[in-house]
């Protein structure tokens, strides 16, 4: 599946909702619904590539940045090169104190914030006694309630704060999650919350590569509708917005 997205607007949504939503075969409302969910935003999903190519001429007609990405050729955050009891190097950070895995300063192309949302639903069967009138008086108040039991149903919602770095050779994306990591390689900068530890990694990591590109804009976790929700999409849009970013 091709997707395609407009990354950056040259004006407002409300003046580029009009000439874009009949080059991309959709309405101005749902445009506009699409829009104002934030940039980069996935405005066609298909697996007809001369489609896809079509939508981006008519996005950067218009005046608009666009990007596009097949979804088989990106990597899922779970498959990416994960930092957790990582240290800093002269030239470079490796993911582990004992790996020989390297992603030198000079190759961070992006270092994206983002947030991961996910949400768990757990079902337990709760047993309890109610008052039977009926029953009391039938059986001469020797029974007085009925055992009985019902299913209820608890969601829960987790939340994560993520640093995405993508290499500009192009090789499979680091992430660094902020509650998986151990932050022992900080060193004296060592802080007592894993969200200090986190802001600090990060801030070295821009000093390290002062040429990568940061965004926080995947702060506020967003679904990509009828495609991906989650860390699914967050992932997906992580990958459109490092392929602007970058180029």
């Amino acid at each position: 599946m091709q997707l395609v997205a407009i990354a950056e607007l040259s004006g407002t949504p409300e003046t580029a909702v009009g000439p874009l939503a009949t080059a991309l075969g959709t309405t101005a409302y749902e445009l506009r619904l699409v829009l104002n969910g934030g940039l980069p935003a996935v405005v066609l999903a298909t697996v007809d590539p001369a489609r896809a190519a079509s939508a981006v001429s008519a996005i950067e007609r218009s005046g608009h940045a666009a990007v596009s990405c097949h979804r088989a050729e990106t990597t899922p955050s779970a498959r990416m090169t994960p930092l957790r009891d990582f240290r800093f190097d002269r030239d470079a950070i490796c993911p582990s104190t004992e790996s020989s895995s390297r992603l030198p300063y000079s190759d961070v192309g992006a270092l994206l914030r983002a947030t991961h949302r996910t949400s768990v639903e757990t079902t337990e069967k709760v047993k309890e006694r109610k008052f039977q009138p009926g029953m009391a008086l039938l059986t001469g108040g020797l029974v007085l309630s009925k055992k009985t039991s019902r299913e209820v149903t608890t969601r829960t919602d987790h939340r994560e704060q993520v640093l995405y770095l993508f290499p500009r050779s192009g090789s499979v994306p680091w992430i660094l999650r902020e509650r998986e990591a151990h932050y022992g390689g900080l060193g004296t900068d060592l802080r007592p919350t894993s969200l200090e530890n986190f802001q600090t990694t990060i801030d070295r990591l821009r000093a390290r590569s002062p040429s990568a590109a940061y965004d926080e804009r995947l702060m506020a976790a967003r679904s990509i509708r009828g495609v991906a929700d989650g860390p699914d999409a967050t992932d997906l849009l992580a990958h459109l917005l490092s392929a602007h970013l970058c180029r």
